[in-house]
């Protein structure tokens, strides 16, 4: 119920859209940083290259309370994570550069 409300809110889902693709670029940016391979995206997710560390870096940042999804079984050393704002994203690279 609550997404459809906020599917007809036009100016919501345009901030929303608009948060997503800059969360992205930012993302890019401290992947790049970082020096990590990645799969530009389309989406409001990208993939990038850990290696045989996927499982390892997921459950660490897991223990940390950030959810990513080691996608290895399907795309070896890939790792999945979601576009969400840009504090997010922040979290996500500074947690990431700890244990990277």
């Amino acid at each position: 119920m609550a997404a459809r409300i906020a599917v007809k809110d036009q100016k919501f889902v345009e901030e929303y859209a608009l948060e997503v693709l800059t969360a992205r670029e930012l993302l890019y940016v401290g992947l790049d940083r970082l020096k990590i391979s990645y799969v530009e995206s389309q989406a409001n997710f990208v993939l990038f290259q850990a290696g045989a560390r996927a499982t390892e870096i997921c459950g660490e940042l897991r223990n940390r309370g950030i959810l990513i999804r080691d996608r290895s079984h399907d795309l070896p050393g890939c790792v999945r994570v979601t576009v969400g704002t840009r504090d997010q994203v922040q979290q996500f690279l500074d947690e990431l550069e700890q244990i990277w």
